[in-house]
């Protein structure tokens, strides 16, 4: 049942994408001023498309994500862009981690090289938190290659929230000013630093959970 659910739900993406081509096409040409302009005009409609947008930036990775931020930012301000952009993204991350798992995996497997599955399923939490603030591997990549891993739903989406909501603040500030493509280097600078200190949670946490499941055996 949940299946057929969720093949109704993708064609009910497909028919959307298609009846709105116009508006898509523009995205795909990066004319922000027009789709700014034309989403400006209807809320829910701004609503729906900035959701299948980030549904098929996290399935195939062909829209550039800060065009996706820029997007939610300038309509619905700072606070409330980055906070949907942020929102939208967990929950296309985890529909396509829940359908890799669950229906694809067979066909992912074989497509998904022994690489990238070995090091998910050594790393789990860490892998896709730092695929989340390194932006080095592709959104959908790190979606498919947990979804056919060991990793678990819980780990996965909370490693994708976590590492999105920080990712994610840093690219919201470019299109204020605050902050510029060129540079990278301090974005990623501070980036690292950030991800140092949850590791370091991280550990800490993993460390003291082990130690309390080792008092309770004893």
């Amino acid at each position: 049942m949940k299946k057929v659910l969720t093949i109704i739900g993708l064609l009910v993406i497909a028919i959307f994408i298609y009846s709105n081509a116009e508006l898509f096409t523009l995205v795909w040409k990066s004319d922000l001023d027009s789709v700014i302009g034309i989403l400006k005009e209807n809320l829910l409609l701004t609503f729906i498309v900035t959701f299948v947008l980030m549904f098929v930036q996290n399935s195939f990775t062909i829209i550039p994500l800060i065009l996706l931020l820029t997007i939610n930012v300038t309509i619905f301000g700072f606070i409330y862009g980055y906070l949907w952009s942020w929102f939208t993204s967990v929950v296309a991350s985890g529909f396509i981690f829940y359908a890799a798992r669950n229906w694809f995996q067979e066909l992912l497997l074989k497509r998904i090289g022994e690489k990238w599955q070995e090091s998910v399923v050594k790393h789990g939490f860490m892998y896709v938190f730092t695929g989340r603030i390194f932006p080095l591997i592709p959104t959908s990549l790190i979606n498919l290659a947990a979804g056919v891993s060991t990793v678990t739903f819980k780990d996965f989406l909370l490693a994708t929230a976590l590492g999105n909501l920080i990712y994610f603040f840093f690219l919201s500030l470019i299109p204020y000013g605050l902050l510029s493509v060129e540079m990278n280097q301090y974005t990623l600078a501070a980036l690292a630093l950030l991800f140092l200190l949850f590791f370091m949670i991280y550990k800490r946490a993993k460390k003291k959970k082990k130690l309390t499941l080792f008092r309770k055996n004893r």
